[in-house]
Order: C-alpha cells, then structure tokens, then sequence
C-alpha cells in the first residue's frame, strides 16, 4: 500500500454498493469521501476545501442525501461544476458513470473531458493514475504530502480540520505584512490542543471552560517550574507520570510568551514592526509542530487519565461579594465618553470609563451603584479608582 494517501471527495448515490471500488481506490493510494449528492458533497467540499485533493462524480446523482430512488439528475452534476469553480481552491473533475448516454455523449465530453467507465477494471485502473497525477501538482496537496505527520493530527480524532486549515495557512506565509494576524492563529491553534488535552483525559474540565485558559493549561501540563516545586493551577496538581517532556514544555512557554495577549505583546510588535522579517513567528510556529507531531506519538501510547490531585489551599477565603458604592451619574463627556458618580455619600467623585458609560447607556443624573478598582493612571503614575462594574 501506497504511504501518499489523496483526499478525494466522491459524489455517487450508490457508492454504498460499490464497496470494492473504495478498496480499490484505497490500494492505490486515494482515499474516496462519499456522499450521495449535490447538496451533501458540495456542502463539505466549500467548508473544508483545504483537505481534499480532487473530486470524482457520477454523471447522474441526487440533489439531497435524503431524496428517494428516481429522482437522480444529470442537471446535479453541471450544478456541482458551477460551484466547484466558484472556490478558492480549483479541482479537476473526474467522472466516474455507467450512464451510457453521458460515457458515449459528445456534448457531455466537451464540459466533462475526464469520463471513465464504471465496471471496466482498465478505465478504474487509468482513473486512478489520473487523480493521482493531477492531485499531485496541487500545491495544498504538496505542502501536506510534505508536512504528513502534522496534518496526520489535525483530523477530528486529535485537533480537528480547522486547525488543520489554520496550519496550511500558515505554511505558505512569506512575508510579514499580517505578522499580528499570524501569532492570534497560532494562540488559536494551542487552544484546539489544549481542548484536544482534555478529549483525552489529560486536562481537567475547568481549564478548557467556559474559555480555555492558556497560561493556566500550559503551566498545569509541565507540572514543575524550572526550579523544580510543583505548580498548583486552579486548585490542581499534576502528578509526575504525565508531565510534559522539558523540551516541550519550553515549546510551551516560548509560544505562549509571544502569542499570548497582554502588555508584553507590545514589545513584541514593536520587535516585529522594527525587524520586518517573519522569522520570528516562523520559529514559533515550527516549534508548535514540532509539539503537534509529539501530541499525537504522547495520546497513541495510551497514557495515564485523569493523572492529578485537587489540592484544598490552606490561604484560599470565601469568596466575597464586592461592596457596591451608591451615586448620580454626572458630567457625562459627549466627546470622549466618560462620566463621573456623584457619591450619596461624602467623597470625591469617581471616574466612568467610556465603555460602562456606553454598554449601560448611562445619563445625566441617573442613579447608579457601581463596583470600585484601583489603576495606576499612566501619565502620571499615580495610583487612582475607578468603576470597575456598574448595576443599574
């Protein structure tokens, strides 16, 4: 058996019966996606054109995978056409019929010029060359050929075809003009491996939801920092035979400490703007390969589940409910947005930011009652309050 393997998406409404024709496509390296019609097949192919390599159809199919015996169409098979070439991606369309008036049909042949005979082992046999041959010089297809043991993960079994997509993407980046829009793919990409994680039992629930805390996931998995002690993330311990390898761990930190948002991300992008090279996310994003193709050798061992203890911190206090200050909106800013509240008590007025003054449609005089924080004001370095949360 061929190693190459080549996605093809197949439309034929008896493909059910025609078991030995996907064996035999699988022996000669071609992997056959069925589905029984128009709707079906063209649905999957627009949403995930990136993984598929070519697309084989009958010259007669439903329009719906539900429709009944009868209702076939060869209309279905010059819509599939009309909606094939409006794709990012172009295919060439193999046919594969036993329908005589399409094999034997002059004008068919001159929309569908690759039409091959259903049941003749020498017209099978040249189909398959044929495929092969045109979906060798898709560029998509050489990229993944090229990488296989990355996109071996990005199935749904491990990370999911989305990523898969992300990554294909990304392996064609040479310049650095969206360098930003780059590094939030990659953030996006460590989310799906983290979610991929707990599919596997290697990650508590309350990592992954309701969002997937980054930090948290990276430092819970290396289970020790660099000076040895165990981190406690989120109440839990990781125990130490499934502890990242060191090597990957750092992968780890070093992705996370330029993707993740934060105030560092500023010095980042102002390195990327001064630079302009991508090298700098062309090495983050190989080494997060490099982490995938370990993911998918570390979950195939079948290791230990659940491998963590809860741990019940003696300096955790009842969580409390905030103190909630009473006030009149004042001073609403028309320009900038901000407001201040008019204590009922004694006081100075406290500061609104534009966002609660907008997202609650704040106005003159309205009575409000609004939670308090300290920032530290950048222009002056003073530490000053202001409205953190507002209840109407």
């Amino acid at each position: 058996m061929e190693d190459v393997f080549y996605n093809i998406l197949w439309i034929d409404d008896e493909y059910e019966t025609l078991k030995g024709t996907k064996g035999r496509a699988k022996r000669n390296g071609i992997n056959l996606i069925p589905f029984k019609s128009l709707n079906g097949g063209m649905n999957e192919l627009e949403r995930n054109f990136p993984f598929y390599d070519g697309v084989l159809l009958d010259a007669k199919f439903f329009e719906n995978e539900d429709d009944v015996k009868g209702s076939e169409d060869t209309y279905n098979v010059h819509r599939a056409k009309e909606r094939l070439l409006q794709l990012k991606k172009q295919f060439e369309v193999f046919i594969l019929t036993g329908q005589a008036e399409a094999y034997e049909d002059k004008t068919f042949k001159k929309a569908f010029t690759k039409v091959y005979k259903k049941g003749s082992d020498d017209e099978t046999d040249r189909l398959f060359e044929d495929i092969k041959r045109a979906a060798a010089t898709q560029e998509d297809t050489q990229i993944r050929h090229k990488h296989k043991r990355v996109f071996e993960v990005c199935t749904e079994k491990y990370i999911g075809e989305l990523a898969g997509q992300d990554i294909l993407s990304l392996l064609k980046v040479n310049d650095d003009i969206n360098i930003d829009n780059h590094f939030n793919t990659l953030r996006k990409i460590v989310e799906d491996l983290f979610m991929a994680f707990h599919k596997f039992g290697l990650l508590p629930p309350e990592f992954v939801t309701p969002g997937v805390s980054l930090n948290e996931s990276s430092k819970f998995l290396a289970g020790k920092s660099s000076d040895g002690s165990p981190f406690t993330e989120k109440g839990y311990q990781h125990l130490e035979e499934t502890h990242l390898p060191k090597q990957i761990a750092f992968y780890l930190r070093s992705i996370l400490g330029v993707t993740q948002a934060g105030s560092h991300r500023s010095e980042i992008d102002l390195y990327v703007k001064t630079i302009k090279t991508p090298f700098l996310f062309k090495s983050i994003f190989f080494q997060l390969l490099d982490l995938l193709v370990w993911f998918k050798m570390f979950v195939d061992s079948n290791p230990k589940t659940g491998n963590w203890i809860k741990v019940e911190s003696k300096t955790e206090k009842p969580e409390q409910t905030p103190d909630l200050i009473f006030g009149e909106v004042i001073n609403i800013n028309t320009q900038k947005g901000f407001a201040f509240l008019k204590l009922d008590a004694a006081g100075d007025n406290i500061f609104i930011p534009p966002h609660l003054v907008s997202n609650h449609n704040l106005s003159e005089g309205m009575s409000v009652m609004i939670e308090i924080e300290e920032y530290t004001d950048n222009r002056t370095n003073e530490l000053k309050i202001r409205a953190k949360r507002i209840e109407l």
